[in-house]
């Protein structure tokens, strides 16, 4: 791999000493900025143009992605996108406003960015980055329960009890958020005989799927759709349609359209 590939490979921009741990020395570094191939955009950081500018700016004050930002270029699912970049240092420099700094002696491991996370947003936000890094096998429970057994790690440990390994999307794990804190009975990707798996089922009664931008994507997915829906009503399983703006902006409106969901189906 020649230096630019490295370079692309770290988000465009890297440090001096990452680079020669990497085999490229100060002579391979100079002919490569002779030839206008990289540029120096700080002290000891060397980048290419079109470097990611969130690796770029945390690599300009010798710092690393951390938490939610490391989350987002990993694509790991994210919730709302983070106001001020979130970076690792462990160095005692005070940062700029643009920064949240946290101290890490192993920044960019996927377990450490899930409990820097846990630590650090609002719980449903940090269970969306935890749940979608355990379902992608980035990161194991054990590794997390691993990570929050201290005597101070109570919040974390309610964090890592709500993954569920099996979530398929964001909507998904907000939705089952929201209904196992409002007390009900939740069982994610039921399988229905000749329908298929059901994104949630609540108290074993109600169907809950929740549809993202990508829902009716083309004519065979609609044809699909239709098809399952056609089979649960027969079959007597109601089913709400959950869509994103529902979940994360009106989860009462939400909540509220399930209980009645769940009177009606138990009335009749």
């Amino acid at each position: 791999m020649n230096l630019l590939q490295t370079l692309s490979g770290l988000g465009g921009a890297a440090r001096r000493r990452e680079l020669v741990a990497a085999g490229f020395g100060g002579s391979a570094l100079q002919v490569a900025l002779d030839r206008g191939e990289i540029q120096r955009p700080a002290r000891g950081v060397f980048a290419i143009p079109g470097a990611e500018p969130d690796v770029l700016a945390a690599k300009c004050v010798n710092a690393e992605l951390a938490c939610i930002s490391a989350a987002q270029r990993l694509g790991l699912w994210i919730l709302r996108a983070p106001s001020c970049l979130h970076v690792s240092v462990n160095h005692g420099r005070p940062l700029d406003a643009r920064f949240i700094v946290h101290r890490s002696n192993s920044p960019g491991e996927v377990a450490e960015i899930c409990v820097q996370a846990m630590r650090c947003l609002p719980e449903l936000d940090a269970l969306c980055i935890v749940e979608s890094a355990v379902a992608r096998n980035l990161v194991s429970l054990a590794q997390l329960r691993e990570r929050s057994s201290g005597r101070r790690d109570g919040d974390l440990r309610s964090i890592v009890a709500h993954v569920d390994p099996h979530s398929e999307s964001i909507i998904e794990t907000v939705g089952r958020y929201h209904l196992v804190k409002a007390g009900f009975s939740v069982q994610s990707q039921v399988y229905v005989k000749g329908v298929g798996r059901l994104d949630l089922f609540v108290d074993g009664i109600l169907g809950i799927e929740a549809d993202g931008r990508e829902f009716h994507s083309g004519k065979v997915e609609f044809e699909e759709d239709r098809r399952r829906g056609n089979l649960l009503t027969v079959g007597g399983i109601p089913v709400l349609r959950a869509s994103y703006p529902l979940l994360v902006d009106a989860p009462d409106v939400f909540l509220d359209l399930v209980r009645r969901g769940l009177a009606l189906k138990r009335a009749r």
